[in-house]
């Protein structure tokens, strides 16, 4: 987004409230029916995307000035993008995209971000990852029994939250891998975080220079597929580096590759216990994950707070997610049953650790997870099951303090407890 779309775009909210619902043909009930955990938590309207539209207009104009109190307020939110979407049913407005060039004007003039927000953006610098980790034992997640190809055409993206926190997700996923006879890679010590943490908290300077380093690194290394386990990374790679430079390779989320072995009869499946399972939509994974399409028209003023774009400005409104894949692949493994929540696909009502949330805010975090939790639980399902290591992290906090009876498996874990071992052609060799 542009300064001129920016300065155009504050001015243009109705002040509808759309953007705190999931539009109303797609409300099951009443006790499901918001979309913006912000508004959930704090219950007032500054928090809400057209509140920040206004608090960002209120900047432009002059009428307050960039503070602490303005920065509490436009961090405290998960960026998880519900509120564009449900604003697109009625307007063409971008409320994220407001936000996060706040988050970026807030950074720019020395306000933000928050300071535990900092302090990962300086661990990334520092080692290459927010834990502050030493980039020496990235690698400590591979267990003995994964065997990877370093002349393979394929690699595999872990992420740090899966190298560091969430060791299990990139264990089962390596092992689904093996298991279908996919030859790939590991870019080892030489991996680095995508950015994400770097990019929503408005550090964006800091994040260009990380767009550039792993495409230096995509592009030294010859492979021409990258999998992502995490959603995080594969938003990054399939959505804002292109925005910022070309993407030498192509990008495939696990769940989107899964999905293709299974396909391809690449994996086999054992007789197992039933399960009845429900499925967390990744902000990143799905709206998120909906590339941006360029538009270079004009915006023609009707009335004062009614205008046009010509031509029409095609609308992301989260279609374009990965819905389908993991879908598929939950209802392929025997005797899982998949039963949905009532906020699903681009209406998914967020896990609460995006945006810088998690970190700067944990109350916040919680209270968004454990509201997905109770959700998930009006479903009957026993298991939530998700594509993501910070869904992954949230939820289990949120089940643990909910003091909840589910169980939480990534995808890839869940698959892999379905393999049937005898006849699953473990071919590396």
């Amino acid at each position: 987004m542009t300064s001129e779309e920016y300065a155009r775009m504050v001015k243009r909210c109705l002040r509808c409230s759309i953007c705190k619902w999931i539009p109303q043909v797609q409300i099951k009930n009443a006790k499901h029916a918001t979309i913006c955990p912000s508004m959930d938590y704090y219950n007032f309207h500054a928090y809400s995307g057209g509140g920040k539209l206004i608090l960002a207009n209120s900047i432009e104009t002059g009428r307050i000035p960039l503070s602490e109190t303005v920065r509490d307020i436009v961090y405290k939110c998960t960026a998880c993008g519900g509120c564009s979407v449900s604003c697109k049913h009625l307007n063409t407005l971008e409320p994220l995209e407001v936000i996060q060039l706040l988050r970026e004007k807030l950074v720019a003039s020395g306000v933000g971000p928050m300071p535990r927000q900092q302090e990962y953006i300086d661990a990334i610098k520092r080692t290459g990852n927010p834990y502050d980790e030493p980039a020496s034992q990235r690698m400590n997640w591979l267990p003995d029994d994964v065997k990877t190809h370093d002349d393979a055409d394929i690699a595999y993206f872990v992420g740090c939250t899966s190298s560091y926190r969430r060791k299990e997700i990139a264990i089962a996923t390596a092992r689904v891998l093996n298991a279908a006879g996919t030859r790939f890679k590991l870019f080892g010590s030489n991996e680095s975080c995508c950015g994400s943490p770097v990019l929503r908290a408005g550090d964006v300077e800091s994040f260009k220079e990380l767009v550039g380093r792993n495409i230096d690194m995509f592009t030294a290394s010859g492979v021409k597929k990258i999998i992502a386990s995490c959603a995080g990374c594969y938003d990054m790679f399939k959505v804002e580096y292109p925005r910022f430079e070309k993407m030498p390779v192509d990008i495939v989320s696990a769940s989107e590759y899964f999905n293709e072995l299974i396909d391809g009869g690449k994996l086999v499946f054992k007789d197992q216990e039933p399960i009845t399972v429900t499925y967390h939509d990744p902000c990143h994974l799905g709206r998120g994950a909906e590339p941006y399409i360029d538009w270079d028209g004009d915006v023609v003023q009707m009335l004062p707070m009614v205008s046009l774009n010509v031509p029409e400005k095609p609308k992301r409104c989260g279609a374009g997610g990965v819905y389908e894949a993991p879908r598929r692949v939950i209802t392929r493994l025997p005797g899982v049953q998949l039963v949905e929540m009532d906020r699903i696909k681009e209406y998914s009502y967020c896990c609460g650790a995006g945006g810088g949330v998690k970190s700067a805010f944990p109350d916040f975090a919680l209270h968004t997870g454990q509201t997905r939790i109770t959700e998930a639980e009006s479903t009957g399902a026993t298991c939530i099951v998700s594509a993501c290591p910070f869904c992954s992290s949230n939820l289990q906090d949120a089940i643990t303090e909910s003091k909840s009876q589910l169980q939480y498996k990534d995808i890839a874990e869940l698959i892999y407890d379905s393999i049937d071992p005898s006849m699953s052609g473990q071919n590396n060799e």
